[in-house]
């Protein structure tokens, strides 16, 4: 496979140069004194039409074009190192492998569940708010022993064939405990002290699906909260190799009052912490005591929480939830100010392994956001 894939190139640059077309190059920089690997990168300005990356030395890498124009593909960098990546056009997409995806699932109550290598997620839809169920926040799907899509074939096996979803049939198994919650780190309103939480998503737009990239815009029904009526619109997207989501979230009709805020339950008092920074939590499967390992939800914050703290939850909201707190990021907004931050998953039978390695996982995320990769795109002639 790999001396037929220099052939190709051997013919194809060939031809480029018989056709005197310039390709176009872009250099990537490292700040950081550490490496980075498979890391996506952003290329704004890539002209319309298809186009393949690759590396000085010939290797193919996947790309994706997203749906703002932007051309996305995987960089691995050395500390404080650089590299070229050359940018050829071709008439005739190339397909790679899918590793960032979802959709919505209308035959489960309107679910929209998306995945990378490494771990799934899902929001819940209108057809569940019909319903009655209160589920409010994020959900988390444990990956294992495959980088390779799984929520179709889970989702199938649940509805189709009556293989239950909740248990480990080989690479993972849903073991999150929603509820009437903010889950693994949605948004609400803090108001008066009271949480004010949102339901289920009126509208869903995939914007992004592969294979690099999954982007999702929800529309959240209008809520009136004494007499002022707010719509929250969220932007999701979630790159391969991460277990973070870039989430944007903004409000219209936020007035005086309303703090929004970030939120993650904890159904147990197990190890947390809460900084201006990030949220960790490492949080008991469901059921507990069934040898299912160790969920870690976090939330990270480029730009610091007003506030953090334990906000508990009321003694009938704790019962119905199975739950005893959240912990609560503030961050106080005018309507046209969004908020931006990240949040997701990881597990301990598959990676990290412990709280602790979660917590370095988390902060070294937070460098890279702080000192993001140096991108200058060069165009040909």
């Amino acid at each position: 496979m790999k001396s037929s894939l220099t052939l190709l190139f051997s013919v194809f640059f060939t031809c480029l140069a018989a056709a005197k077309v310039q390709p176009h190059t872009v250099h990537v920089a490292n700040p950081l004194n550490e490496p980075r690997s498979r890391e996506i990168v952003e290329v704004p300005g890539v002209p319309e039409g298809h186009w393949l990356v690759h590396t000085e030395t010939g290797e193919l890498l996947p790309s994706q074009r997203t749906y703002d124009g932007k051309l996305l593909f995987p960089v691995s960098l050395p500390a404080n190192g650089e590299a070229r990546y050359i940018l050829t056009p071709t008439q005739m997409p190339f397909s790679y492998n899918t590793i960032a995806c979802g959709r919505v699932y209308p035959e489960r109550v309107d679910d929209v569940a998306w995945e990378n290598d490494l771990v799934a997620f899902r929001a819940y839809g209108p057809a569940l708010q019909k319903s009655g169920e209160r589920a409010f926040g994020y959900d988390v799907w444990c990956k294992r022993a495959t980088t390779q899509p799984v929520v179709e074939k889970r989702y199938y096996d649940e509805l189709k064939r009556g293989i239950t979803y909740h248990k480990d049939h080989g690479n993972g198994l849903d073991c999150y405990k929603v509820g009437p919650t903010l889950g693994a780190g949605a948004t609400g309103l803090l108001q008066d002290g009271h949480l004010l939480y949102p339901w289920a998503y009126a509208a869903c737009d995939i914007l992004d699906n592969g294979p690099l990239r999954f982007t999702v815009r929800l529309t959240y029904p209008p809520r009136t909260f004494n007499g002022t009526q707010i719509i929250e619109r969220r932007l999701i997207s979630l790159d391969a190799h991460t277990p973070f989501n870039r989430t944007t979230v903004s409000y219209e009709g936020l007035g005086h009052g309303f703090t929004p805020v970030v939120g993650i339950v904890r159904h147990d008092h197990g190890a947390s912490r809460c900084t201006p920074n990030r949220l960790a939590y490492a949080d008991p499967t469901d059921p507990p005591g069934k040898g299912q390992g160790t969920l870690f939800i976090g939330a990270l914050f480029p730009t610091p929480a007003a506030e953090t703290m334990y906000l508990p939850l009321p003694p009938q909201e704790a019962k119905r939830a199975g739950a005893v707190d959240h912990l609560i990021a503030t961050f106080p907004q005018s309507a046209n100010a969004p908020l931006t931050y990240y949040w997701g998953a990881g597990w301990s039978k598959a990676a990290p392994a412990t709280f602790e390695a979660w917590e370095a996982l988390q902060e070294a995320t937070l460098r890279r956001l702080r000192a993001p990769l140096r991108v200058q795109y060069i165009r040909g002639k």
